[in-house]
């Protein structure tokens, strides 16, 4: 399998990028996979699975292009009809085993029910057109062993083997989000044609480490050289992972993207409504302002670049101050609300950053953003290369709280900046230009 992969996993968001759909591209005994973007379907739990799907309103979003389909396993019966529908409408398809009372489990003996499942209904699952195995929804804990996580699969991808050929999905363990597992079990993997699928929320954390979910997260499971994906992914309200610049990155990188949830949720992240828990067999839906904010990620809209009609002008992600001063990075929401979240390096116990550089690393033809932080003078801001050497200056206002400096004239390398007042002097982190 080809991804077109770069040297460096930590780049801008290309805002001219347009991509018409992204793809996993693999290659096995002549066959071949591509994954197109698409959204989360999660049918069982409503009127023993017979639901209308809305399929209608889904072809008026072109963005959309594949379902990803959670199947709980009494659910099969009910799954030929929507998988059925699904193919009807021209829309790629994958499935998922989904067993809600087993999520994040390490037993082993779950994972082979769910290879057994497959084994059982595949057939009859992929009568209407071809259905992409992802093998078990977030099958693995945060805490299992690389080593435990390899052998588990590879007893299980050793019984479909048999029956399926092409690339199977494998989530990676801890809900999605325990990429440093599966980073370190890939090598275990006796048969590597996988893709590692990701699940990214606001609420996504790095137990390990004990932060929030980050893009050194990405770089590492991107090194492995494994194919990846994103399973699921939305911006639920909960939690200090920048959702939003990982679907960025995920993006760039070539992942294919599923966004949570088109119907059946649960809670508030349907794209469309009625929900179907209210009414199931609806004889139409309407969108929900999510629906947006999923098809956006999709098309490759970058974060921070889409004014709300509401708010005068503003523009998500626009720096703004919360009033709290024990949050940082603080930025308006899709609903142009004032939040104050933690940047991926920063943990609830952090009250001294002064310079927030974004983003990091950077290409030399994009403007690299400086926040200042509880820095209310005026004085001099500074980019220092690794020789010490000062290559550019600018002047800072008192009432600036950001600063924008164009990197055109920078070489690659590692860099510094510093901002100077009467009193003090200020030093970011380094950042990389590339």
């Amino acid at each position: 399998m080809n991804l077109n992969r770069h040297q460096h996993v930590y780049r801008c968001i290309q805002q001219a990028l347009v991509v018409t759909f992204l793809t996993v591209s693999g290659a096995i005994m002549g066959q071949s996979l591509d994954i197109k973007n698409g959204v989360n379907i999660q049918a069982s739990y409503y009127n023993n699975g017979r639901v209308n799907m809305g399929w209608e309103l889904m072809q008026a979003h072109p963005e959309i292009e594949a379902v990803r389909i959670e199947i709980e396993p009494n659910r099969a019966n009910q799954a030929r009809t929507w998988i059925r529908e699904a193919h009807q409408y021209g829309y790629q398809v994958i499935a998922t085993y989904h067993d809600a009372q087993k999520l994040g489990t390490d037993s082993r003996t779950e994972l082979m029910k769910a290879a057994m499942w497959w084994k059982n209904n595949y057939a009859s699952l992929s009568s209407t057109g071809h259905v992409i195995i992802n093998i078990m929804n977030e099958w693995g804990s945060h805490d299992i062993s690389p080593k435990d996580y390899a052998d588990a699969y590879n007893e299980a991808i050793e019984s479909i083997r048999p029956f399926y050929s092409d690339p199977l999905i494998v989530d990676v363990p801890g809900f999605g989000q325990a990429t440093k597992i599966a980073a370190d079990a890939y090598d275990l993997f006796k048969d590597q044609n996988i893709i590692y699928s990701i699940h990214v929320y606001t609420s996504a954390f790095n137990i390990e480490q004990k932060r929030w979910l980050s893009h050194e997260d990405l770089s590492y499971l991107d090194a492995t050289g494994a194919d990846c994906m994103v399973g699921e992914f939305c911006d639920n309200a909960t939690g200090g992972a920048d959702w939003c610049s990982i679907i960025d990155e995920c993006y760039v990188n070539g992942w294919p993207l599923f966004g949570w949830a088109w119907n059946g949720d649960g809670n508030n992240m349907n794209m469309i409504e009625p929900h179907w828990r209210d009414q199931p067999l609806a004889p139409s839906f309407r969108a929900t302002e999510f629906l947006k904010v999923i098809t956006d990620k999709l098309a490759g809209v970058p974060c921070y670049t889409r004014a709300d009609a509401d708010c005068n002008n503003t523009l998500i992600g626009e720096f703004c101050d919360d009033g709290n001063q024990y949050t940082i990075n603080d930025r308006y929401n899709a609903y142009c609300h004032c939040i104050g979240t933690f940047t991926s390096e920063l943990q609830s116990n952090t009250s001294d950053i002064d310079l927030i550089i974004y983003p990091n690393p950077i290409s030399n033809n994009q403007p690299l953003s400086i926040e200042l932080f509880k820095i209310h003078v005026s004085g001099e801001m500074k980019i220092i290369n690794s020789m010490g050497n000062t290559q550019m200056t600018q002047s800072v206002k008192s009432d600036q709280r950001r600063v924008f400096i164009e990197t055109e004239q920078l070489e690659s390398g590692v860099y510094w900046a510093s901002f100077q007042d009467d009193n003090r002097v200020y030093i970011s982190k380094a950042f990389i230009i590339h």
